[in-house]
């Protein structure tokens, strides 16, 4: 897994920096959450989100040992209580041929009893802007550059007001018709099969058809995450499903290539999520001109499993690409939050063309 570099939270308690604030009548500490604070933070995660979480999404996510995540976050506590959190994950980062160290921003959460206290100037904003102004910055005072995050559209707005993220525009979920779609047999000199986690070829498959969406995607002036076989197989292959305790794997997501019947690298590779009747088309790895053909592909794919429709997140650069499809609908799903801390000045945030998908949040 290429991540962009980065200090690993570790320690206890006592050995991390802290901050107060007051909000209102209640003094707020701030400080970095550590592993010893791992039943708090999944406490915290459960209350507001869902009892979906465990030690293995923990490791996952936050651990520091190579091929995990290596989550940061802040969190603010009231006592010995955790009652809000922000974090992110390191993501390199693409612009013009050149890398960056991005931040994804997630698990911003804030327990429900404090949500309505003091709402501009509460937990949310107090967490979320220590650990903004902690990591992201200039090199090298900061470790990391460049963030993005995927907020809802109320927490953007929110956020914008207060100063912490830049608007970067809407994320869609575009949705076509699977059972109804016509004309979809792919044309006779492409091919499109699935690419097995334990096949020999998937880490040079896949690297394959990162290195050609690299380059497509720097000549079009695209900013995208590092799509490489390492990172696949964090996101997907490895990613804990809390809802199946069992030791025998089991992969919630699939892959499909998509190349030339005369060659066995493939022009790109699909993760599709299959699991219910709206299949859910979480990435692309490939050429950005192929979008339109692996969308094809994909709703072939739906249908053959049964499914009723066929779905995707999709930035505006991501939109752009698949507007000609045929998309029965398309619904705002989630805002494009890029916090004010990063390395950019605000006229910049338009010209980034942040290329997006589902696959590109860790929640889906």
């Amino acid at each position: 897994m290429t991540l962009a570099s980065a200090t690993p939270l570790a320690g206890q308690k006592d050995d991390q920096p802290r901050h107060t604030v007051q909000v209102g009548e209640f003094t707020l500490t701030l400080r970095d959450v550590v592993r010893n604070d791992r039943a708090a933070l999944l406490a915290l995660h459960s209350l507001v989100f869902g009892p979906n979480v465990d030690a293995r999404w923990h490791a996952w996510k936050y651990g520091e040992a190579p091929g995990q995540g290596r989550g940061q976050g802040v969190g603010a506590w009231h006592g010995d209580e955790l009652v809000a959190f922000c974090g992110g994950l390191p993501r390199t980062l693409w612009q013009k041929n050149k890398s960056l160290a991005g931040l994804q921003i997630g698990d911003v959460m804030v327990h429900p009893s404090w949500r309505g206290i003091f709402t501009r100037r509460g937990p949310f904003f107090h967490v979320s802007k220590h650990f903004y102004d902690s990591r992201l910055g200039a090199a090298p005072s900061r470790p990391f550059q460049l963030g993005f995050g995927f907020p809802s559209q109320r927490h953007l707005r929110l956020a914008t007001m207060t100063g912490l993220l830049h608007d970067g525009g809407a994320i869609e979920s575009l949705h076509w018709r699977a059972l109804h779609a016509k004309g979809l047999d792919l044309p006779w000199h492409w091919r499109w099969q699935r690419l097995d986690p334990l096949d020999k070829r998937f880490d040079a498959a896949t690297n394959a058809a990162w290195e050609s969406m690299l380059a497509a995607a720097c000549d079009e002036g695209l900013t995208l995450g590092q799509r490489d076989a390492g990172y696949l197989r964090w996101r997907y292959v490895d990613r804990p499903d809390a809802s199946s305790p069992s030791v025998i794997r089991t992969y919630c997501y699939q892959f499909f290539e998509l190349r030339r019947p005369w060659s066995r690298i493939p022009a790109g590779v699909a993760v599709l999520d299959l699991r219910s009747p709206s299949a859910h088309w979480l990435d692309w790895v490939g050429p950005v001109k192929l979008m339109p053909l692996a969308l094809q592909a994909c709703q072939r794919e739906a249908m053959r499993v049964g499914a009723t429709e066929l779905t995707a997140w999709a930035s505006a650069a991501v939109a752009q690409r698949l507007a000609q499809s045929g998309i029965d609908r398309r619904v705002v799903c989630a805002g494009l939050g890029i916090p004010v801390a990063s390395d950019l000045k605000p006229e910049e945030v338009p010209r980034l063309r942040y290329w997006l998908m589902g696959g590109d949040t860790d929640f889906l």
